[in-house]
C-alpha cells in the first residue's frame, strides 16, 4: 500500500524530495501554532526523521495532495498515526495542512476520514486518540465531525502564544466509526 485516494485527496508515502516542503510548513509560525514543534527545523533533522519513520512499525506517515480541478497533484499538508501499540490496537492521530490556502476548504476532513479508514480496516485497530489546543477551533471541529468524541481537557498543559492554553483529548472507537 502507497496510496489512498478519495474524491478530493491522496495520501502517499513521505519521501525524500518531500522535505523542502515540510521545513517551509513547519517553519511557518502561524502553522505551527496548532502543532507540537516550537523550535526550528533543519534539513537534516527532517532526514532523520524520515529515515526513522521509513523503518518504524509503530508510526505510518503520509503526505496530503489535494487533487485539483485538471487532475494534477499539489501537496498540502500530512497526516499520520503515530505511537501504535499493536497489543492494545491503537495509536494517535495526527493532520496538519502546511498549505494555508487550503484551511477550511474540507481537504483535512477528507484526509482524516481516509486515515481513519485505513486505522481500522487495514491495521485493524481498535481505538484512535488525538489532541487539540483549545483555540484551535477549526480542527476540534474537524474531529467532531469525523467522529471522534472530547474525552477530556488537560488545563494549561501547553505553553503556545506567550500563555499556557488547554488540551482538548479526543477519541474515537472502531465501532463508533462503523456507525
Amino acid at each position: 500500500m502507497s496510496t489512498l485516494k478519495s474524491k478530493n485527496v491522496v495520501l502517499r508515502v513521505v519521501e525524500k524530495k518531500d522535505i523542502p516542503l515540510l521545513l517551509l510548513w513547519f517553519n511557518d509560525p502561524e502553522v505551527i501554532q496548532y502543532l507540537q514543534f516550537y523550535l526550528p527545523l533543519m534539513e537534516l533533522q527532517e532526514e532523520k526523521w524520515l529515515e526513522q519513520k521509513s523503518f518504524s512499525e509503530n508510526d505510518v506517515v503520509f503526505l496530503i495532495e489535494a487533487i485539483m480541478e485538471d487532475g494534477s497533484l499539489k501537496p498540502i499538508g500530512t497526516c499520520g498515526l503515530h505511537e501504535i501499540e499493536w497489543k492494545n490496537r491503537k495509536a494517535t492521530a495526527g493532520i496538519a495542512i502546511g498549505e494555508k490556502d487550503f484551511w477550511s476548504k474540507g481537504y483535512g476532513t477528507e484526509a482524516a476520514r481516509l486515515i481513519i479508514e485505513y486505522a481500522f480496516n487495514q491495521l485493524n485497530l481498535h481505538r484512535l486518540g488525538t489532541s487539540v489546543y483549545d483555540f484551535n477551533e477549526r480542527s476540534i471541529g474537524m474531529q467532531k465531525k469525523v467522529g471522534f468524541q472530547v474525552e477530556g481537557r488537560r488545563r494549561q498543559a501547553i505553553f503556545k502564544n506567550g500563555r499556557y492554553v488547554d488540551e482538548i483529548v479526543l477519541g474515537i472507537l472502531r465501532e463508533e466509526w462503523k456507525k
